[in-house]
């Protein structure tokens, strides 16, 4: 149970070794897993038959942890069927125009992979699945991302990971709300620096695009707050570690340790 109308979530428990296990209302009992390609999987408890929480089980869950998200303002699901067409138009309905997106085929296997306004161009995506830097398609005949999305559409290409013929597709798609969720990008400073979103988060990915590293996940239901932060990392099984003083949030946004090659080093882009 979430307390609002739920549409999306992943969960997995923080303690220990354990997937990112993953699933949407549209989806109903399938899911599939952030930190590896498989295709997606049946769960009897994904029932979704609610609509404030997503999941129905009799064991102990308590060691579990779960993030949850509504299609609305900021943040939709969309599911579509591949036809291997270059340029093909996806809606969607953000009313707003996608900052971040993330797709991952259902039907078999495949990275996930992302689209974000911090990337180099439209050209460039990132795999959630892996820890490499940016990847240039500029060269490429089979385009992951065909333009730059819109407020009504994202445009795709013909690449197998976003529109194989005949093959089922999730994506994710995000943006900036004030007051409520900010996607942007920033430079590294072997310095502290301060990241401004305009409110107080509470949940944070961070990325660093220019060299291979991990998707770091903090929240403050785990700790991130003053001191050494419980840290996950959405490309891997592995359990949090509190070994760093990644920052904190404040009232506007949050605070990064400098020279700090997680999340904030010179010479790199997260």
């Amino acid at each position: 149970v979430s307390g609002f109308v739920t549409d999306f979530a992943f969960n997995r428990r923080p303690a220990t070794s354990e997937n990112w296990w993953t699933q949407s209302r549209l989806t109903g009992d399938k899911y599939v897993v952030l930190n590896n390609t498989d295709a997606e999987s049946t769960s009897s408890s994904n029932e979704w038959d609610y609509n404030n929480g997503w999941y129905s089980a009799t064991s102990d869950q308590s060691a579990y942890q779960a993030w949850s998200w509504k299609r609305h303002a900021g943040f939709d699901v969309v599911t579509y069927k591949g036809d291997g067409v270059n340029g093909r138009s996806l809606a969607h309905s953000m009313n707003d125009v996608p900052e971040m997106m993330i797709v991952k085929r259902r039907s078999s296997t495949e990275d996930w992979t992302v689209y974000h306004t911090g990337l180099t161009s439209v050209n460039y995506h990132l795999t959630l699945n892996s820890t490499g830097a940016e990847v240039d398609m500029s060269s490429s005949t089979e385009k992951v991302w065909k333009s730059t999305p819109i407020s009504t559409h994202f445009e795709i290409g013909s690449h197998d990971r976003v529109n194989t013929d005949g093959q089922t597709y999730l994506a994710h798609l995000f943006s900036s709300i004030s007051g409520i969720s900010k996607v942007g990008s920033y430079n590294g400073s072997n310095s502290s620096q301060t990241i401004t979103t305009g409110f107080q988060p509470r949940f944070v990915i961070i990325k660093c695009t220019t060299d291979s590293n991990d998707w770091y996940v903090l929240d403050t239901t785990r700790g991130w707050a003053s001191g050494n932060d419980p840290n996950l990392r959405l490309n891997s099984n592995v359990a949090q570690n509190s070994d760093d003083d990644f920052g904190a949030p404040t009232s506007t946004g949050f605070t990064l340790t400098g020279n700090m090659g997680q999340v904030n080093v010179s010479g790199q882009k997260f």
